[in-house]
């Protein structure tokens, strides 16, 4: 694309400098077809710039949201397991509370047979 951009200007400049035939193009025509060229290059390479920044600071924040990313993944798999883990505790607190519920209430009627435990019968 660069390339096409200054051979259409080098040919224009030519064109425009041949229809000139009786005089010989300058040095001037020469500095002139050189910045037009040079335009084109510095416009590019301004292009190209701003596009490596915008890629840069693409990059810079890509990487800042993967870092929290797994930085939250590792937080919920450690809270996770915390609450599995609660989970199974949990579960083995009801079962062991029912069976030591049921245990002392089977061990009261058998000591004391003519005591209620409910108080509405």
């Amino acid at each position: 694309m660069k390339n096409l951009k200054i051979a259409a200007v080098s040919t224009f400049v030519m064109i425009a400098l041949s229809g000139c035939v009786d005089k010989a193009p300058t040095t001037g025509d020469f500095m002139r077809m050189h910045a037009a060229e040079k335009k084109e290059v510095a416009l590019d390479q301004k292009e190209m710039a701003k596009d490596w920044d915008k890629g840069s600071a693409l990059k810079e924040s890509g990487v800042k949201l993967v870092k929290h990313g797994e930085d939250l993944v590792k937080s919920g798999d450690k809270d996770m397991m915390t609450g599995q883990n609660e989970i199974e505790q949990g579960n083995k607190d009801i079962e062991e509370g029912t069976r030591l519920m049921a245990a002392s209430k089977q061990e009261f009627k058998e000591t004391y047979p003519n005591q209620k435990l409910d108080l509405n019968k």
